[in-house]
């Protein structure tokens, strides 16, 4: 088959100019693969590659992540178990009265001729209502110190938040204390407040 006659000064070129020619024609080749096959391939290999990158480190992170969770779900469970158990020294509305009850025969088991025992309103705070408690009793010192105890080993948390102690010229009770004890009732967020004392 015969090329067509555009072809003739190609084909009767001496060898020289046929071989640079040829070169040429690779090489124009080579470029246009290059830019039109090869370019467009890299950059979307490295686009490809820094997803990737980005992809390994965001899986990283969501595996640290889930890791924290676990510890964080342990935790959160021994301090729901924590919390419970000091709700359980805390007590409720309906034993308020046999908490004043039990301090009143503290007192009295202790030898303390109480003159006063008043509960006053509570007051409200974020997650528990603070009680307090007036007590004014005549006693020895160690009749005080053995009353203090049996408030130490009750089952409920009470404290002593103020106590004022004067003398008295009398034998058998030379000390008159003036006390304000402190009870704690656990109060959920958003729960009403607590009952007044009766």
């Amino acid at each position: 088959m015969a090329l067509p006659p555009i072809f003739d000064p190609l084909v009767n070129a001496p060898r020289s100019q046929k071989l640079v020619a040829g070169v040429l024609g690779a090489i124009v080749i080579v470029a246009a693969g290059y830019f039109l096959l090869l370019a467009p391939a890299e950059a979307q290999v490295s686009q490809l590659r820094a997803q990737l990158s980005s992809l390994q480190s965001e899986i990283t992170r969501s595996k640290a992540i889930v890791a924290d969770l676990l510890k964080y779900r342990r935790e959160v469970v021994e301090l729901e178990a924590r919390l419970n158990a000091l709700k359980e020294k805390l007590p409720g509305e309906k034993e308020i009265p046999t908490l004043y009850r039990t301090l009143s025969d503290a007192a009295t088991a202790s030898g303390l001729a109480v003159s006063l025992f008043q509960p006053r309103p509570p007051a409200v705070r974020d997650y528990y209502s603070e009680i307090p408690i007036a007590v004014n009793a005549e006693a020895g010192y160690h009749q005080l110190g053995e009353f203090f105890e049996r408030v130490a080993k009750l089952a409920r948390v009470v404290n002593v938040t103020e106590i004022k102690l004067s003398g008295l010229n009398r034998p058998r009770n030379p000390v008159r204390a003036e006390l304000v004890l402190a009870t704690y009732m656990y109060r959920p967020v958003g729960a009403p407040p607590a009952p007044k004392p009766k």
